[in-house]
């Protein structure tokens, strides 16, 4: 008797199943998803590469070149936390979809290029 109720309350109660892919999922606050950096508020410091637990995080002082490997990134915000930058230079995004044919295609690499024509950085992926 208590399945038959069951399966009557289930009929005429809202769906338990999102509508995801073809809508994105909702995020909880305080969500710690992808690692990103801003070059504009970076002073080189290495202090995320210094406390990074994963070593997902490498930095080149001499040639300008931050890069993150998302795939050892185990998303415990560390990085965000030590950054004595105001507003953060590393910081933790609401993007949880990495999923990817190629372990390549999670590594970030950003290199700043310092050309006498255009002055411009760049990113390299």
């Amino acid at each position: 008797m208590g399945v038959a109720i069951e399966v009557l309350k289930r009929l005429v109660s809202r769906p338990v199943t999102t509508k995801y892919p073809d809508a994105p999922p909702e995020t909880p606050e305080g969500l710690r998803g992808k690692v990103e950096w801003n070059r504009e508020t970076c002073i080189w410091c290495k202090m995320c590469e210094m406390n990074c637990p994963a070593n997902a995080i490498s930095i080149d002082k001499e040639k300008k070149i931050w890069s993150i490997d998302t795939a050892k990134c185990i998303f415990c915000g560390r990085c965000n936390e030590v950054c004595p930058t105001k507003p953060k230079s590393v910081y933790l995004t609401k993007k949880i979809e990495l999923a990817t044919e190629r372990k390549e295609n999670l590594r970030d690499v950003y290199e700043e290029h310092h050309s006498q024509e255009k002055g411009q950085k760049e990113q390299k992926t």
